[in-house]
């Protein structure tokens, strides 16, 4: 009996494996024809690097991989053979190798991101988790190189041809594709049938699928995907990421609210090629706890009639001398033109296409700053009040009850006299003419010299009356 379990563990690590275990491990269908069957075991733990890594190329190259041993040993074996070679860098297709640890390590590339891949792999040991997952590794982790089919990794054009007619991409041909293990489907849809998983918020996808595209007439199309009515809750998030030749877009649909609707992911332009497609992965954000369900069903290519741009996208040009318009993509074709009139504010004009204070200049409403009265039972205010730089007249403020306006300010009317005349800063002395005392103390008055003449008038005639008495009294 020792022998015999020596036995099955020596034929696991030579890649032999019972036939039962062929075309399943870890919850993923090898149903890829490729004209082999894989060679590898599935391990204990419902996982195994090599035989998915064989069951990638199979799906992805259409070609059935030699057994190649464990994965430390796949790059020597690759490097001997006509039909493949070995790359120093990652490329999306690729098979990555280490040849490091007891056994090595083999993983599909399905993204690269700089210094870093985004892989899909299986794991065979006791304390790794079963099934597929993908996992994002430094590209120098896997030392021994990336294996690739010689001529490059190309995907095989897919059976629906976009050729300026339109077309429906169902989910059920070859021009769609899906990975990952959690997948469940449901007898409903566009064709009478859909595919879905659940939502994450994780960083990276567990379960994607994509539509592709075999563009044979290249021109400006319009994508649209139907979304099918299922009864569970569904993804408010589903992230669309449109991959075509000018570049990557990102439509966020809320499959809830959309049951049985097309709905349009845009206009784009597709070049002629199969590499252009529209992907959706299940990490939309929202939480597996929340179990919404992301539904994929048919994507609909409709071509858009020709159209010519008007004008450089981003230019401004006027539209009168009150305001402006900018060039751009308003109507969700491909090709530019005029938006509407944005209007400039008050004191200003358009100057090529921007709105700049008029060139006349502004006008004072009133001629100095500060409070004035306006009239005898109010005053107004001078000053800036707007952007420009000339002075504005404010509002009206009537005077209280029992007040009048004297000198710029509200002042009480009952004794007009009682203080300094209308006007005069405080302090300001009160010498003029008028029915109160007298001028100032110390102040002489402009007719001082009456009071000496009058007294030498009265000097001089008692005098004179002195006189004419003694003269009476005098001797006889």
């Amino acid at each position: 009996m020792r022998f015999f379990t020596m036995f099955l563990a020596i034929l696991t690590i030579l890649g032999a494996r019972p036939a039962a275990a062929v075309y399943q491990c870890g919850g993923v269908q090898d149903t890829c024809p490729c004209g082999g069957n894989n060679p590898y075991p599935c391990c204990d733990n419902d996982g195994n690097c090599t035989w998915y890594s064989w069951h990638s190329a199979c799906c992805h190259w259409g070609m059935a991989l030699p057994g190649w041993g464990n994965a430390k040993t796949w790059v020597q074996y690759a490097a001997a053979n006509a039909n493949f070679e070995v790359l120093p860098a990652p490329v999306v297709g690729a098979i990555a190798c280490r040849t490091q640890g007891t056994y090595g390590h083999v993983a599909f590339v399905i993204e690269v991101q700089g210094a870093n891949i985004v892989v899909e792999e299986q794991n065979c040991c006791s304390t790794c988790a079963g099934g597929m997952r993908t996992h994002t590794y430094t590209a120098s982790y896997f030392d021994g190189g990336f294996i690739v089919p010689v001529g490059g990794v190309v995907p095989p054009p897919c059976e629906i041809a976009i050729d300026g007619e339109a077309r429906i991409i169902d989910e059920q041909t070859t021009c769609f594709e899906r990975h990952g293990q959690y997948w469940w489907d449901e007898s409903a849809g566009h064709d009478g049938h859909h595919f879905y998983t659940y939502t994450t918020d994780d960083a990276a996808a567990d379960s994607w699928a994509a539509w592709r595209l075999n563009v044979t007439v290249p021109g400006n199309y319009e994508l649209s995907v139907f979304v099918p009515a299922n009864a569970l809750a569904v993804a408010t998030l589903a992230r669309y990421r449109v991959v075509v030749a000018g570049g990557e877009h990102t439509v966020v649909v809320d499959q809830a609210t959309s049951a049985g609707q097309w709905v349009s992911l845009g206009r784009h332009w597709l070049a002629e090629g199969t590499e252009q497609h529209v992907r959706l992965d299940d990490n939309t954000g929202e939480s597996y706890d929340l179990r919404r369900v992301l539904l994929y069903d048919a994507l609909a290519v409709a071509p858009v009639p020709d159209c010519t741009d008007a004008c450089a996208d981003g230019d401004a040009v006027c539209d009168g001398d009150a305001g402006f318009s900018v060039c751009g993509r308003y109507d969700g074709d491909p090709c530019t033109k005029w938006g509407p009139v944005s209007f400039c504010g008050t004191d200003e004009s358009c100057v090529e296409g921007e709105c700049a204070p008029d060139p006349q200049g502004c006008v004072d409403d009133c001629l100095a700053a500060g409070r004035f009265c306006a009239g005898e039972g109010a005053t107004v205010d001078c000053g800036q009040f707007d952007d420009d730089d000339c002075l504005d007249e404010g509002p009206v403020t009537p005077c209280p009850d029992g007040t009048a306006c004297f000198g710029g300010a509200c002042r009480e009317t009952e004794n007009p006299d009682a203080g300094p005349d209308a006007g005069d800063p405080p302090g300001t002395p009160d010498d003029g003419c008028n029915c109160r005392a007298g001028g100032a103390p110390g102040r002489r008055s402009d007719a001082w010299w009456i009071a000496p003449l009058f007294g030498a008038w009265l000097f001089l005639r008692r005098r004179r009356s002195g006189n004419a008495a003694g003269a009476h009294r005098g001797p006889r």
